[in-house]
């Protein structure tokens, strides 16, 4: 009977534990791709090292805080084309174990939206942290996805890497962001919103601050290969930023935003 009680015990807090999912796509989010330029998106087409700075150690902490992790990184190149760089990329920049999934046997237009809905149905999540950027489809995507689960009661974090100006989108792909979704261009700003969330420690958000602040602070503005914070063709002007109550909780944040500030040409 003891022994009865112990496995029901034992199953109903497993079946209790919350499970979360992070996905993140890839070119333009974690690696350096300039998509909006087709003469400098064949030049980092088959580089596998550069990448910006500091996303490795985020979803390290992610998985370090939130053991249940699921990490998937979605990409809607398809696999002959950048299955081996992207492969290759995730093994140089160290990041965490994850699902790689590309491009295979959906249209380029539908492949994120119904390989999400596959993951969703797969993990079955509590949880959802995506991560992308608004040179494509995240946005609109990630948005659909959060409101076709919403009645599951899921909790979804979405983050955009702002690379491109509004006024670049409109005229090549309309990506605007979207409701919810909280824009960044460094991952600190990531990481205190998930602290905020109770996703990540206080104490994970002060190690990957101290990690990523040299990069941010000392990089020239316009760095074009390597682990770079703000690489040249980054235009981040859209950036609002909405962390002044992080400044005196956390030793760095300051800094963090006086070199967003002047880079992005945002109004101090």
């Amino acid at each position: 009977m003891k022994t009865w009680i112990a496995f029901i015990v034992l199953f109903v807090g497993l079946s209790a534990q919350a499970r979360t999912l992070l996905v993140s796509d890839v070119d333009d989010t974690i690696k350096l791709a300039h998509v909006k330029d087709l003469s400098e998106a064949a030049r980092y087409a088959f580089d596998s090292q550069s990448r910006f700075a500091g996303m490795s150690e985020l979803y390290h902490l992610i998985a370090q805080d939130q053991p249940d992790l699921e990490i998937v990184y979605l990409s809607r190149a398809p696999d002959w084309f950048m299955g081996r760089t992207h492969r290759k990329f995730l093994a140089n920049g160290n990041y965490p174990d994850g699902e790689y999934i590309n491009r295979t046997n959906y249209d380029s237009d539908v492949h994120k939206l119904y390989t999400l809905r596959e993951v969703m149905a797969k993990v079955r999540p509590d949880k959802v942290i995506f991560v992308g950027d608004n040179g494509e489809q995240d946005p609109e995507i990630y948005k659909q996805i959060s409101e076709e689960f919403a009645a599951r009661n899921v909790e979804f974090h979405q983050f955009i890497r702002i690379v491109y100006p509004k006024a670049s989108i409109l005229l090549m792909t309309p990506q605007m962001m979207q409701e919810g979704q909280t824009g960044f261009v460094t991952p600190v700003e990531v990481a205190l919103d998930l602290e905020k969330a109770g996703v990540l420690k206080a104490s994970s958000v002060q190690t990957l601050i101290k990690a990523v602040l040299p990069k941010i602070l000392e990089q020239p503005n316009y760095t074009a290969e390597g682990e770079v914070a703000f690489p040249y063709f980054v235009n981040c002007r859209d950036m609002v930023w909405k962390w002044d109550d992080a400044i005196t909780r956390f030793d760095g944040v300051k800094s963090v935003k006086d070199r967003i500030v002047s880079r992005c040409k945002l109004r101090p």
